[in-house]
């Protein structure tokens, strides 16, 4: 049942659909996950089916919710997370696919594996980005004493994040993987155990235009996806658009500065970014090669 306030926006809602349903483009042919991930396989026969199978889910179901982040702080004053259940839950059905993802990668191939060459460790710090923006102090060590407790209660607990990708996970006849959005929705609707574990999540989102703590969580969880999508697609071929966005909506100036300054090679130096993808690339085959 949709309200009238919903019946407002159908533009936006067939927007989104478009979005999920619109067809995948050709997969690039060189990819940092791969680069990283390879070695780890070495020379078995289904390294390349086992590579494909991550490479790409990873890389759209980032760019995906990047985007929903995107359109979330953009359109705040529509108020469509509070009014349109199809909004909500496909808000929340981004996130939650993403950490599925996520957790598919850590059960799959573990911390360690990935962080014993340098474009590992990138990589597991682009991973890593949106707990850091969320779940910890990382961008609010500036805050006061006084300040602790609040910052604290804005987060969401990372192992809870974690758990939020684990309950996603089903298995299918290609192997486990996130569920589809039309199986959420309906578990969501009728298993409250299944609700409770996106509880936080949930408040956090409704409650984010409110609170200028968790506003600027989500904005930087945005930038270091953002950052994530360049980091594994440097050609393009998935998103063109390099750069964070919406860091001028920040509320604290020192996030602000400390987000400009992580993000510098994508906000204000193309020229840099493009050597820094050159000297990347040939990182990597250095990385492969040893």
């Amino acid at each position: 049942h949709r309200t009238d306030v919903d019946r407002r926006a159908p533009h936006h809602d067939q927007h989104l659909v478009a979005s999920i349903n619109e067809p995948r483009r050709r997969r690039p042919d060189q990819l940092l996950f791969e680069d990283v991930l390879r070695p780890r396989l070495g020379l078995r026969r289904d390294a390349k089916r086992v590579l494909a199978r991550y490479t790409t889910p990873l890389l759209r179901s980032s760019e995906t919710l990047e985007r929903q982040i995107n359109n979330f702080v953009r359109n705040v004053d529509k108020d469509w997370y509070r009014t349109s259940e199809y909004y909500r839950l496909s808000t929340l059905y981004c996130f939650a696919e993403y950490l599925g993802w996520v957790r598919l990668i850590e059960r799959r191939f573990g911390f360690i594996s990935i962080e014993h060459s340098r474009a590992g460790r990138r990589l597991d710090a682009r991973l890593n980005g949106l707990f850091g923006a969320m779940a910890s102090f990382r961008y609010f060590r500036w805050a006061t004493a006084a300040a602790g407790d609040a910052v604290d209660r804005s987060g969401i607990p990372r192992r809870l994040l974690a758990a939020m990708g684990e309950v996603m996970i089903v298995r299918q006849e290609v192997g486990e993987t996130p569920m589809e959005f039309s199986d959420f929705c309906v578990r969501h609707a009728n298993d409250r155990q299944f609700q409770r574990w996106f509880r936080e999540l949930d408040a956090f989102l409704e409650s984010a235009d409110r609170d200028p703590l968790r506003w600027d969580r989500l904005i930087v969880a945005g930038a270091n996806l953002r950052a994530l999508v360049a980091e594994l697609d440097a050609s393009g071929a998935v998103g063109r658009r390099a750069a964070p966005v919406n860091i001028d909506l920040l509320h604290h100036e020192e996030i602000k500065d400390q987000v400009r300054t992580e993000f510098a090679y994508l906000l204000n130096r193309p020229a840099e970014a493009t050597r820094l993808a050159v000297r990347r690339r040939l990182n990597r085959i250095h990385d492969t090669r040893s």
